[in-house]
């Protein structure tokens, strides 16, 4: 209905008016005044009564209503030129006088419903304040029947139709996101408190799906946040193509989407909705030329008896979205009853936040054992977060939530600091040698990070220790997304005099032209690979002579295929512990 996209309109091309007036008559007259203001490039049709007007704007694209107000006695009609044709455009002139004249009561009742469609009012009476009224209520210009000449008239047309675009493009932005074009959460909340609104007077109900990309970071990685955002827009096409008509697919943000649905008799409605759009997601797609698939985690919650926010709505579709995804995937429905422990990923995001900033994380410490004289080469820093429902949560519940919020460079920093500061303490203790560092691993966030060298000598100095105290793994996902930036990170790092080491080398990839063109001192291999693979990837780590470490060695068996490692590190040696836990363990060491 009305102007759709706000482009600039080709005023040579046709123009299609809609023209009401007092009665059939009046609405004659309009109609061939507006036919000769605007010319041969002109649609124009009628409509019999002021309240079929929104009905005649949803059943065709109009790009200019007229409207003859009733604000004053009814003038003679007006002479019309002697060269005016016959009307060429379907008119439907009722063969009486309508009983409903449009007056400004009736067109502040219209406006609301016809917003996105530029309003020419033509008035009878010169009372300034009909005027001014009339253009509070929205319409775009206002003229006296009496002076709108044909000029005058055809140069308000137009003028009404580029302001409405101007406004119409105004309102999109701000209402509409810019990669995808769809709804914005601001449009979504608006027309989910309207929904919910209508709810309370029928019997059907409101279904809101709360939608996360699983595996779109690992795309956004490797192939670059152009092709990220190809993906999205995909993906958002994607979605209004399996959509009910009626329904609202909005952009949250990130890779979050939400799909309100109004009108629903049950939930398995809801549910086939989510069904239909995770199967279109799911389709295959082009990345750079690789073939990729990606799918959602969706979580549904759905008007009960009683009142609910658009907001408590939205927070109850994403705590059902994380309890999928926390599943490994899939559809979840929001359960009222199941406590008020439940916690959304948005309430994850900002409590990790809060975790961050207020010592909220901690570190686990994992013994690195040279394999030659069984001495501790070094000690690895993993970090935990102690949630205060969830209890102690390993790095995988939620690093990768940290990179998605852009929080991985601000934790990478605590963890280096805390780490340091840790290290400093076993030394004074006399557990530690100077020269027994500690290993910390970097995200590709810091890595990318601007001055990260000085942010790492900043750590440093605040708790004393040297830079031949700290180790930095890297893996080589940290190169894919942007390989000039992170391979002067490196540099930076290794000018700072810290040893930096490649983690996971030779797992689903073994490029050797990263291992030997960046400035690392050592590598890690994972001692559960294939015995074949393991021994190519130590052989190129020793052919550049750099220290190797075999890690997650799980259990004494595998010693006989890291033969040949310098080092190694895994629950067949020691366990993660805390620093308490960790310093008994160094202690027993030195006895």
């Amino acid at each position: 209905m009305g102007l759709g996209r706000p482009d600039e309109k080709d005023f040579t091309q046709s123009l299609r008016l809609l023209v009401v007036g007092q009665d059939a008559q009046h609405t004659e007259a309009l109609r061939r005044r507006v036919r000769a203001a605007i010319g041969p490039h002109a649609d124009v049709l009628v409509a019999d009564t002021v309240t079929r007007v929104p009905r005649a704007l949803y059943e065709v694209a109009i790009d200019c209503l007229v409207l003859g107000l009733a604000s004053g006695p009814e003038p003679e009609s007006p002479a019309q030129p002697a060269s005016e044709p016959e009307p060429e455009s379907p008119a439907e002139p009722a063969s009486e006088p309508t009983a409903e004249p449009t007056s400004l009561q009736s067109l502040e009742a219209m406006l609301p419903s016809v917003r996105d469609v530029p309003v020419v009012i033509l008035a009878r009476a010169g009372d300034p304040s009909v005027g001014m009224q009339a253009i509070r209520d929205g319409a775009q210009d206002y003229l006296l029947e009496s002076a709108a000449d044909p000029e005058s008239l055809a140069r308000a047309i137009r003028h009404a139709i580029a302001r409405k675009h101007t406004e119409v493009g105004r309102v999109r932005r701000a209402l509409h996101d810019s990669l995808t074009g769809l709804p914005n959460r601001a449009l979504l909340l608006d027309r989910l408190q309207v929904a919910l609104g209508r709810s309370r007077r029928r019997p059907t109900s409101v279904a809101l799906l709360f939608l996360d990309l699983d595996g779109f970071k690992r795309i956004n990685d490797s192939f670059g946040h152009e092709a990220g955002d190809a993906l999205l827009v995909e993906i958002a096409e994607r979605m209004q193509r399996v959509l009910r008509p009626g329904d609202t697919v909005a952009r949250y943000g990130g890779d979050e989407f939400v799909i309100l649905c109004e009108d629903l008799r049950g939930q398995r409605e809801a549910v086939r909705v989510a069904k239909r759009t995770r199967a279109a997601i799911a389709e295959p797609l082009t990345v750079r030329g690789h073939e990729v698939t990606i799918e959602a985690s969706v979580g549904i919650a759905r008007t009960r008896r009683e009142q609910v926010s658009a907001e408590e709505l939205i927070r109850e579709a994403d705590i059902a979205m994380y309890r999928a995804k926390r599943r490994g995937g899939g559809i979840d429905l929001y359960d009222p009853g199941s406590g008020t422990d439940a916690i959304s990923g948005l309430e994850v995001e900002q409590r990790l936040r809060e975790a961050v900033m207020r010592a909220g994380l901690l570190l686990h410490f994992q013994p690195v054992i040279a394999l030659a004289d069984k001495r501790v080469h070094s000690l690895e820093a993993l970090i935990r977060w102690e949630h205060p429902e969830r209890g102690l949560l390993a790095p995988a519940d939620f690093l990768p939530l940290a990179e998605e919020s852009g929080l991985a460079a601000d934790v990478d920093r605590w963890a280096i600091t805390e780490a340091c500061r840790q290290l400093g303490r076993w030394q004074t203790d006399g557990l530690l040698n100077d020269d027994t560092p500690v290993s910390v691993n970097l995200s590709a966030a810091s890595l990318r990070m601007p001055r990260l060298a000085d942010a790492v000598q900043s750590a440093l100095r605040a708790t004393g220790i040297s830079a031949a105290g700290l180790n930095l793994e890297v893996s080589e996902a940290s190169f894919d997304r942007d390989p000039a930036r992170a391979a002067t990170g490196l540099d930076e790092l290794v000018g700072a005099g810290v040893s930096l080491y490649l983690d996971g080398f030779g797992i689903d990839r073994s490029d050797l032209a990263v291992l030997s063109t960046h400035p690392f001192a050592g590598v890690k291999l994972m001692a559960a690979t294939p015995v074949t693979t393991l021994k190519a990837s130590l052989a190129a780590a020793r052919s550049l002579d750099l220290y190797t470490v075999a890690k997650a060695l799980e259990t004494p068996a595998q010693l006989e295929h890291v033969e040949g490692c310098d080092a190694a590190q895994g629950y067949a040696i020691a366990r993660p512990a805390d620093a308490d836990a960790t310093a008994r363990f160094l202690a027993s060491r030195a006895e």
